[in-house]
């Protein structure tokens, strides 16, 4: 009897050990995955957060030609041709980049904005949120970064950032219609 409560007892203070071990090895885990979150995101600065879901308009260029699009209800309309039945989805994820342009560089210094190309920007978009207008200035391409660079309107500070703004609104009306539409245009040709 008393050789079975010793027993017990040492199997209570194995499992003890090893419930205090596997917290200890959670806990040490959470801190180096919250480490590994902090050093990518060390220096980077969000330059700007816009819900995508309260965007009332919108316009960039594609090609020197400006595509501005306008909310009606829950869809898109293309202000140039508002016979375009728009993808609603593919719109909504293009605004949803603008949830959190990150800037990875800032520099608050500079001579002169067409140093970064920003004197005749690559793309210009412009955000309607309600009675406040967001404006995006993307310039050159720096090769050495593989970085673009941004000004916004009223900021006298030039941002690097990596291509996702850029690339995201450089689709054209066309890419944006919804894909039956397309096919039955295709069908009556």
């Amino acid at each position: 009897m008393k050789k079975q409560k010793i027993q017990m007892i040492l199997i209570l203070v194995v499992l003890v050990l090893c419930i205090g071990a596997y917290f200890l090895v959670s806990h040490m885990a959470k801190q180096e995955e919250q480490k590994e979150k902090d050093s990518e995101t060390e220096g980077q600065i969000t330059i700007a957060k816009i819900d995508a879901d309260k965007v009332d308009a919108f316009s960039y260029e594609v090609d020197g030609k400006t595509c501005s699009y306008t909310k009606d209800g829950n869809d898109w309309k293309y202000d140039d041709d508002n016979s375009l039945k728009l993808d609603s989805s593919s719109i909504n994820t293009m605004l949803e980049k603008l949830n959190g342009v990150i800037a990875l560089e800032t520099l608050d210094s500079y001579d002169s904005l067409s140093d970064y190309g920003l004197d005749k920007p690559q793309n210009t978009i412009t955000v309607t949120v309600g009675d406040k207008t967001t404006t995006f200035y993307i310039g050159d391409y720096n090769d050495m970064v593989s970085e673009y660079y941004l000004k916004m309107e009223g900021d006298d500070a030039v941002y690097l950032v990596d291509s996702t703004l850029k690339d995201t609104f450089s689709k054209t009306a066309d890419s944006l219609v919804k894909e039956e539409d397309t096919e039955t245009e295709e069908a009556t040709e």
